[in-house]
């Protein structure tokens, strides 16, 4: 999330409050991310805000399908956004 702020923000958008997070996540389809990946920023965004607010439960499994993407996808969006 981080990488997208400073995106958005070196183009001149900004988020902040409710609703943040979901349009840092949409920020990345101007970016052409591939739709399959910018729904999976989304479910993990969702999982983080069940995991937060509301005391769930992240699984073993779900950590490892995370890192799995964060591994794939950290160095496409490093390039796509430029850093």
């Amino acid at each position: 999330m981080g990488l997208i702020r400073a995106k958005m923000l070196s183009e001149g958008y900004s988020s902040s409050g409710e609703g943040a997070h979901e349009a840092e996540v949409s920020f990345l389809r101007t970016l052409r991310v591939s739709e399959k990946d910018v729904n999976f920023l989304n479910y993990i965004r969702f999982i983080r805000n069940g995991i937060s607010y509301y005391g769930k439960i992240f699984t073993a499994q779900d950590a490892q399908e995370v890192l799995n993407f964060l591994n794939r996808i950290y160095p496409l969006l490093r390039k796509v956004l430029g850093f």
